[in-house]
């Protein structure tokens, strides 16, 4: 039970993070694209790094269905978008970090490795997520522009992988000290 309780609480406060720290950044324009530039992603980057995937997956899941919520006012978009993209991007991030660790890959290296591995699946799923919901769920909701996949899988793209240098770089650091202040004894 206690384990159970921790994990329970590991999502929850790292969920917290990432939806406060997310909103940081919710409000600014992306022009046509409508999607949120989110370097807040390190947190999530972190997460995937040091605890199991399912704590990854989840924590990022939680965190962006709360922001979502906050910053449009309705879950809709995101549990077709934002959450699933969310779960399954940082689910696979955590697995690939951790078998390329494994087999001796520089953590560095595994990092940008399973953070693209990572942002590939979750662009791909909020693109076919926005899609979906402008063609299929609520016509007129997004800008029109989303009814095209192609437009809808470039913005995904573009914007999660936008504050990835940013966020990787924030990443780094944030394991570095960890590790340096003995809170984290491998990477």
């Amino acid at each position: 039970m206690k384990d159970v309780s921790k994990k329970v609480a590991t999502i929850a406060i790292f969920a917290s993070l990432y939806a406060i720290a997310s909103l940081l950044t919710a409000y600014l324009p992306t022009g046509i694209f409508f999607i949120q530039f989110r370097p807040a992603i390190a947190i999530p980057m972190v997460v995937a790094v040091i605890y199991a995937p399912i704590i990854a997956g989840l924590s990022a899941a939680l965190g962006t269905f709360i922001a979502s919520i906050v910053r449009y006012g309705t879950p809709l978009l995101t549990v077709f978008s934002g959450t699933p993209a969310n779960f399954l991007g940082f689910y696979t991030m955590s697995s690939v970090y951790k078998a390329l660790r494994r087999k001796g890959m520089n953590w560095i290296l595994a990092l940008i490795l399973s953070s693209t591995a990572g942002l590939t699946v979750g662009s791909i799923i909020i693109g076919l997520g926005l899609w979906f919901i402008a063609v299929h769920v609520a016509p007129g909701l997004l800008p029109q522009n989303f009814a095209n996949i192609g437009f809808a899988l470039m913005s995904a793209f573009l914007l999660d992988f936008a504050p990835a240098p940013i966020a990787l770089f924030i990443t780094v650091l944030i394991l570095k000290v960890l590790r340096e202040s003995g809170k984290i004894s491998k990477i």
